[in-house]
């Protein structure tokens, strides 16, 4: 069973509303609009917009599809996409713990590394094989120059 990008990130907000709770952490401060980690927070959830809005105009740009199991029509190489292989993922990830400092959710910044875990073990390589067959050695010329993460 293929779970979407979206329902791993679904299955890791759940977990932390719970685990919030059953048992809150005392490690983040209150959130309140006027808390520095409530801006700070705030800013970096915009950043992580921010870099899913730039990858999407990218894919949009080139006429292929932003949907993680559908066949991919280009391979997009250029903008952020020449930062990191899965700009989205990225910045789904800086949004989420952006959107956990600024709420003060202390579970949901613990449960976002098992979040990357799953989009790492689960989905990339899965996207990974299909570009793969899609455009063979322009793909692994890309994926040997590109890191698969921000790095």
């Amino acid at each position: 069973m293929r779970i979407p990008p979206d329902g791993y990130a679904a299955l890791a907000i759940g977990a932390a509303l719970l685990l919030e709770w059953l048992a809150p952490l005392p490690f983040l401060p209150e959130a309140g609009f006027t808390q520095p980690t409530t801006i700070i927070g705030a800013l970096v959830a915009i950043a992580g917009l921010a870099l899913e809005i730039l990858a999407a105009r990218a894919l949009a740009r080139a006429a292929t599809s932003a949907r993680p199991f559908a066949a991919p029509d280009a391979l997009v190489t250029a903008g952020v996409f020449s930062l990191s292989r899965n700009p989205f993922y990225c910045g789904i990830i800086v949004l989420l713990a952006g959107i956990a400092v600024a709420l003060s959710l202390d579970w949901a910044l613990l449960t976002l590394p098992l979040f990357w875990l799953a989009l790492d073990r689960r989905v990339v390589p899965d996207e990974e094989r299909r570009l793969e067959e899609a455009f063979g050695d322009t793909y692994r010329a890309y994926a040997a120059r590109t890191p698969r993460w921000i790095g």
